[in-house]
């Protein structure tokens, strides 16, 4: 089955002059009430077409990738019965060839569309129905995708949620930027990152997590330290090499991470569930991918809730996937001695494999006195060079203090010492390992 990934690093330097705001960790979690939830493909999306069918007025469609020929009938049906049907089709990231088709019939029907800029992936799944009710999804419209894939629904009835919507979609129709308008639960990107890390913070005793991506270090440091301050951390994603450091990384921190393999749903879905039990929790659905495209330059839209259908509904799916996955066991990392400290007394390296082969994956966790401290991690090699494997470098630690490094050791290493060396404003440690 063909996926279509949207975290390009090269894609998200791109578009980097489009962030509209910096994404200050710790911001409060607020939410809003849904009215109904939809878990796929259990629940097929022939709503989709009921919702469209009811429209008296108006229609409004956002849409990474659309070719699903009922509904394309349907809006063409509404448009020439007098309502008036909008919709911007994603055209970056090769948008214009994937929705080709689809445009061609919409506009061939009297439907009024848009393609999205080129320079900005247009990744958010929505549909407004008489300015009066929001579907928002995690799924494409692409009916070979429906029956394997996991992905969630809601709808939105909200007044004041349905209109910013309504708004932030008249401002990307007519190309006006990417102003993104607030209210309740609702969580845009570009700027996300900050939402979801605070629900992931917020969360006391259980979190449950599936996503398509892994591939943002914050939300994996929000993760990791959900783990480590007691909360169980369960992860369920679809086997993929692309994500296996991460997934390992999360593991040996003492995250519970299952993989389903490729015979097994997909995991499309993009969901975050809080303290979830049968009567109450907080849960996240939307189109985040957890990547640094997604979070901070995509055009995106998901929802935070407590309404207690939702709750379950993300609770009974990420339960039921996470038990036919497979454990991704990685062993911890060997904790150190107290850390040589160079100069000041305000950094601790907390953990490092103490003993490493060549063509592993090293992981190096410091700390910090001081809470986004810029650091850095140099590695000196045996052979007396310095390490210029990715993953070492800068990074900043969080709100916390914590800061942690992923490397790989490369396969033609020599053996001996190694000195790992994180040098931060707050001060400097060193610590030595072996590379076997």
């Amino acid at each position: 089955m063909k996926r279509i990934r949207v975290s390009l690093t090269v894609f998200a330097l791109v578009v980097g002059a489009t962030v509209v705001a910096s994404e200050p960790v710790g911001a409060a979690v607020t939410t809003s009430s849904v009215s109904r939830v939809w878990t796929e493909p259990e629940s097929g999306y022939s709503f989709i077409d009921a919702a469209i069918d009811e429209a008296h007025k108006s229609i409004d469609l956002s849409m990474y990738e659309l070719s699903d020929p009922t509904i394309e009938r349907d809006l063409v049906i509404r448009a020439r019965d007098g309502v008036d049907v909008r919709v911007i089709l994603n055209a970056a990231y090769d948008g214009t060839r994937e929705n080709a088709t689809a445009a061609a019939v919409l506009r061939s029907g009297s439907v009024h569309v848009v393609w999205a800029p080129t320079n900005q992936i247009f990744h958010a799944k929505y549909l407004v129905v008489d300015n009066r009710i929001a579907y928002i999804g995690t799924g494409n419209l692409v009916p070979s995708d429906y029956p394997t894939t996991r992905d969630f629904w809601v709808s939105d009835i909200q007044p004041r949620d349905v209109s910013v919507i309504v708004a932030t979609f008249n401002g990307d129709f007519d190309h006006g930027g990417t102003t993104s308008h607030q209210a309740g639960g609702l969580v845009w990107s570009p700027g996300s990152t900050a939402t979801l890390i605070g629900l992931i913070s917020a969360a006391h005793r259980t979190l449950l997590v599936e996503n398509e991506e892994m591939d943002s270090s914050s939300i994996e440091d929000a993760l990791i330290s959900a783990a480590r301050r007691g909360v169980s951390v369960d992860v369920v994603m679809t086997e993929d090499p692309e994500w296996t450091v991460a997934l390992n990384r999360l593991a040996a921190a003492g995250v519970h991470v299952h993989v389903l393999n490729e015979s097994q749903i997909y995991i499309h879905a993009k969901a975050i569930c809080a303290d979830c039990t049968t009567t109450s929790g907080t849960v996240f659905i939307g189109s985040e991918n957890f990547s640094t495209s997604s979070l901070s330059y995509n055009r995106e839209l998901g929802v935070i809730t407590s309404t207690p259908a939702a709750v379950r509904a993300v609770r009974s799916a990420v339960d039921s996937d996470y038990a036919a996955g497979t454990p991704v066991r990685s062993t911890p990392s060997t904790p150190t001695t107290t850390p040589i400290v160079s100069s000041g007394h305000g950094v601790t390296i907390t953990s490092v494999i103490v003993s490493i082969r060549p063509g592993d994956y090293e992981s190096l966790n410091a700390h910090s006195a001081k809470a986004g401290d810029s650091c850095s991690l140099s590695v000196v090699l045996p052979s007396g060079y310095s390490s210029e494997s990715r993953g070492l470098g800068h990074s900043a630690t969080n709100a916390e203090g914590n800061v942690t490094w992923t490397w790989k050791i490369g396969t033609s290493t020599d053996p001996g010492t190694a000195t790992a060396t994180v040098t931060c404003t707050a001060g400097r440690a060193s610590r030595n390992f072996t590379i076997s």
